[in-house]
């Protein structure tokens, strides 16, 4: 009996320790190590909001030519997309109404492209935000100052200080959450869209609201208002998926099939803030990250945890005027942005082709650094600093010596996707290792 008793508890320990996930997520999504997106990553979402992004238009001209973001996203090793700016008129002139955006071909264009990309093997899943509205939205202007959260005064909570938004209450006594909800079953239903990225949601908890009409709890109703909309949408679609912004919550994370992590990854490293989850090491939430570094993307995959993608993977900056420019004066206040990608490309390149990199180079503090010096006072005349011009004088020979070689040169969007693609045909179910972060990344 009691040895019975013994194979009990330790079967019950492993199952605790096992890898199963906080719901049960459909198979597409299990095997999904990526995400691609490509328009406004400045609103994507932690992880995507340091890319620079392309322009819709130049890109698509409609909805139906979608499938060549699956064509970039598979040169990455990536079967999923992720769309933002997919609503009428952009994506600030409007959150809330959420209709497709006309100038793309409206909603039989649409329609058009995601069964596309579907009839292609992709999936994609959109852009939508369940906490603030426009005010001059139809649903603002209709049912905005009812439903949204007050101040003590009685009005309008401000979104970081911005007027121009509702701050919406989810729980009872508003209609939002209903509203929310249908948006999210029509786009599933009318349109075969495969999930939602709810912005905001994954980290927003404890507010208050001063609306005497507004009951329950703002954490109440987050948590119904995410574990209502996936059901939903999965009587739908048994396949849908629903992930937030930022992996704060775990009461958020248990009833949702994931996140992306919280964008205080780039200051640091993403590895670190990983590990600083608490469940990093049980692997219970699917949590997407990324970052510049190559190095980096390849602790976030082998810990098992997934990666945010945008185009900027497809970059080299090699040419010539990169390293001419790499050597002038930065004048603006944020131009160090384009430098510090040209210097992670440069040393992503070396990483994955083998070759040294330089020894002492610090980029993860040189980046906080350059971004410090934006609030320098007085202003400076140039933004540039001596750990910046110290690490373009070793990157460059090295990159040069690289790029005259007799051997074949690997691109940042060739080891990706050849990464990428491996870890989706051999998934396992082995526990990721703790990955220890880079140098100077917790300084």
């Amino acid at each position: 009996m009691k040895k019975n008793s013994l194979m009990l508890a330790v079967l019950a320990i492993v199952l605790s320790n096992s890898d199963a996930s906080a719901v049960e997520s459909p198979q597409w999504w299990k095997q999904t190590r990526s995400v691609y997106a490509s328009f406004d990553l400045s609103g994507a979402g932690g992880p995507l909001m340091k890319f620079p992004s392309d322009d819709i238009h130049k890109k698509l001209g409609t909805f139906r030519n979608l499938p060549i973001l699956l064509d970039e996203a598979r040169k990455l090793g990536c079967n999923c997309v992720y769309l933002i700016s997919w609503w009428h008129p952009d994506y600030a002139g409007n959150k809330g109404d959420y209709k497709i955006r006309t100038d793309l071909g409206g909603d039989r264009a649409f329609k058009e492209g995601v069964a596309k990309i579907h009839a292609r093997g992709g999936k994609i899943i959109l852009y939508l935000e369940p906490f603030i509205i426009t005010k001059t939205s139809i649903v603002g202007e209709k049912h905005g100052r009812d439903w949204c959260m007050k101040d003590s005064g009685g009005n309008p909570q401000r979104y970081y200080g911005n007027a121009k938004y509702y701050l919406m209450w989810p729980a009872e006594g508003s209609g939002w959450t209903e509203y929310i909800i249908g948006v999210a079953e029509r786009l599933v239903r009318d349109f075969g869209v495969d999930g939602f990225h709810l912005d905001s949601y994954g980290c927003q908890w404890d507010l208050k609201d001063h609306d005497p009409k507004h009951k329950s709890s703002f954490n109440h109703g987050a948590i119904n208002l995410v574990k209502r909309m996936r059901q939903r949408i999965q009587e739908i679609n048994p396949e849908a998926v629903i992930i937030l912004e930022c992996c704060e919550r775990t009461e958020l994370l248990d009833i949702c099939d994931g996140g992306q992590i919280e964008s205080g990854a780039w200051l640091y490293s993403p590895v670190k803030v990983l590990n600083e989850k608490p469940w990093v090491a049980e692997k219970k939430y699917k949590a997407f990250t990324s970052h510049y570094s190559m190095q980096e993307m390849d602790k976030i995959l082998d810990m098992g945890y997934n990666l945010s993608l945008s185009p900027w993977w497809f970059e080299m900056h090699t040419a010539e005027k990169d390293f001419e420019r790499m050597h002038q004066h930065i004048t603006g206040r944020d131009d160090w942005i384009k430098r510090v990608r040209i210097l992670w490309n440069w040393d992503n390149l070396l990483y994955i082709n083998n070759i040294a990199r330089p020894a002492g180079i610090d980029l993860f503090g040189l980046r906080r650094q350059l971004e410090m010096r934006r609030y320098a006072k007085p202003k400076p005349r140039y933004y540039e600093t001596d750990a910046y011009r110290v690490a373009v004088n070793a990157y460059e020979p090295v990159v040069r010596r690289l790029l005259a070689g007799p051997a074949p040169i690997k691109t940042q969007q060739e080891y990706l996707q050849e990464k990428l693609s491996t870890k989706r045909r051999c998934q396992t179910t082995r526990r990721p290792e703790i990955v220890t972060a880079p140098k100077g990344a917790s300084q």
